[in-house]
């Protein structure tokens, strides 16, 4: 497995690969930047087993099982969380086999349909690379694009969920004002188009049964009849 860069996130979101409830995982090379996330998880409190000695022998006047180096947060999993994450883990391979099956057959059921006319495009798996989906990312055509939020609206009444992608061009977002993102206005006309024209749907942890997929694609593919 290649990785880059001094740390890794996952997120346990509940519609993610896997689920704890909430929260994630990071992860990390060395021993030295343990110790600094052990701490930084709880309030910056010194608890690490490899330095437990090392900092109380530091701070001799500190009771030893209270020591606060630096700024930290309350970012601890409980038991019942760590629990549900580590049996997930053992499903994992089993999770993102039958999501990318449940992405396959959707969209083969779309293009096969006689009323498919190129309605959406969906992302192109470059080679050597094996993505683990949890959603079937959905760009509408240009010429529907004008329709997009009425669609969304009629896919929500079929009882449909549907996302935006994700924060769709964060460049948009009102956070983004408070760290004076994007001092120069640049443009990112690919984000502003994923904002504009697309969309997801997720994609369940087992197959998807012949009902639900021949109502999710009747209704899909009724974007040119509203």
């Amino acid at each position: 497995m290649e990785t880059y860069g001094d740390f890794g996130t996952f997120s346990f979101y509940y519609s993610h690969q896997i689920t704890s409830g909430e929260g994630g995982m990071v992860v990390c090379h060395n021993r030295e930047d343990y110790e600094l996330l052990y701490s930084l998880r709880a309030h910056g409190w010194s608890r690490s087993p490899f330095s437990y000695k090392k900092i109380a022998k530091k701070y001799p006047k500190l009771d030893p099982r209270f020591i606060f180096t630096k700024m930290g947060f309350n970012l601890r999993p409980t038991d019942i969380q760590a629990a549900i994450g580590f049996n997930q883990f053992k499903r994992l391979s089993y999770f993102s086999k039958q999501r990318s099956l449940n992405r396959k057959i959707i969209i083969e059921k779309l293009k096969k349909s006689k009323k498919w006319n190129n309605q959406f495009t969906f992302i192109e798996i470059p080679e050597k690379i094996n993505p683990s989906w949890f959603s079937l990312v959905i760009v509408v055509d240009d010429k529907y694009a004008n329709k997009k939020k009425k669609f969304i609206n009629f896919l929500t009444k079929k009882n449909i969920e549907t996302r935006p992608i994700i924060s769709e061009n964060f460049i948009n977002q009102p956070a983004t004002k408070l760290f004076k993102l994007n001092s120069k206005r640049e443009k990112f006309q690919n984000a502003d188009k994923i904002e504009k024209n697309g969309f997801f749907i997720g994609l369940k942890t087992e197959k998807i049964s012949q009902f639900k997929l021949k109502y999710l694609v009747e209704n899909l593919l009724k974007i040119s009849e509203i």
